[in-house]
This record gives structure tokens, C-alpha cells and sequence, in this order.
């Protein structure tokens, strides 16, 4: 009696152990003649119908970016000896254009962002300094989130060298704000 249990114990475990392969053989299964023809085709066919669920539309972002400083009328240093209006102010390499394909070429739209139709500008705050190397790059206002911000962050902390920001003659450190753009397309 005891072994029969066994025996039906196991036969009921196959049985449910394999119902999901038969479900999907007998779903994408095509007619005698083609599977005899094709013996590839029923793989085939579960494989594209397990594609199919998978494929989604791709979406891309477009970023853009322009710099703006500080709109103070004067030219002091802060605390820190930064500037936020030097006499003449930091320059990148190329100019305006080569800073915004810089940006364009280097930030990654980041996919949650994309899955969540969010778009925004991301302002960074960085200095310049006497150098012209970039230090510091962080969130100024009011961030976008979906690793927007951490994305623009990214980006700036590796921008080149620039031609740092003058006051009477000499390289003084500078504050600068970039405001980065993300928006999405189709």
C-alpha cells in the first residue's frame, strides 16, 4: 500500500512538473505536415511569441545645455574665495557649442527616467578654478530625481579643462550653473 502511494505521489509530481511544457508545445504548435517538415518550428515559434512579450517601443532623450552665472552686479569673492561674476569669466574649450555637444555626447538618458516619461532641467552647480579644472559639481534647486541629476553630476565632473575666470588680471576660482535639459522623443 505504501508503495503505491509512492508511485502515485511521483506520477502526480511529473505531471505537474511538466504541464507547463506541454501548455506551451501545444500553444505554438503548428500541423502535423509542418512540424514534420520543420521539426525546428514549434521552438521557433515559443520563442518568438516569448520575444514578442518583451519588445516594447524604445524611446530616446535629447539633452541640452547652456550656461548661465550668478546675475549679481558685483565682482567679490565669497567666504571660500569663489567668484560668482568674475571680470572675465571662465571660458570652455571651443565654447557654448563645444560645451553643449560635450553634454550631448556624454550624458546617458538615464532608462528609469525614459520608463517614466520624465523629462526636466537639472541645474549643476561647480566652480572653475584658478586652473581651470571643474571642482565640486552638485544639485543647485530643486532636482527632477529618476537619476537625472546624478547623471548631469556625472557628466560635468568630467568636463575638460577651461580657461578659468579672470579678476584684475589674474585666474580666480568661479561658480558657475549649468542648467541641463533632458526632454524625450519618439
Amino acid at each position: 500500500m505504501t508503495y503505491n502511494i509512492h508511485v502515485q505521489k511521483s506520477l502526480l509530481f511529473f505531471l505537474f512538473a511538466a504541464l507547463p511544457f506541454l501548455s506551451i508545445m501545444s500553444c505554438n504548435s503548428e500541423s502535423s505536415s509542418d512540424a514534420k517538415n520543420n521539426p525546428d518550428t514549434t521552438a521557433t515559434a515559443a520563442v518568438t511569441d516569448s520575444m514578442a512579450t518583451t519588445v516594447h517601443k524604445t524611446r530616446k532623450g535629447k539633452v541640452s545645455a547652456m550656461m548661465s552665472m550668478d546675475n549679481t552686479n558685483k565682482t567679490e569673492k565669497d567666504k571660500d574665495g569663489v567668484y560668482n561674476k568674475p571680470e572675465v569669466k571662465p571660458v570652455y574649450p571651443g565654447g557654448e557649442a563645444a560645451l553643449s555637444k560635450f553634454i550631448g555626447d556624454n550624458i546617458n538618458y538615464p532608462q528609469d527616467a525614459i520608463d517614466q516619461n520624465v523629462e526636466g532641467t537639472s541645474t549643476i552647480s561647480f566652480i572653475v578654478d584658478e586652473k581651470g579644472m571643474v571642482t565640486k559639481p552638485m544639485l543647485s534647486g530643486q532636482g527632477t530625481g529618476h537619476g537625472l541629476d546624478d547623471e548631469a553630476m556625472r557628466v560635468v565632473a568630467k568636463m575638460p579643462e577651461w580657461k578659468p575666470g579672470m579678476v584684475k588680471g589674474r585666474a580666480v576660482k568661479t561658480r558657475m550653473l549649468l542648467p541641463v535639459t533632458f526632454k524625450l522623443s519618439e
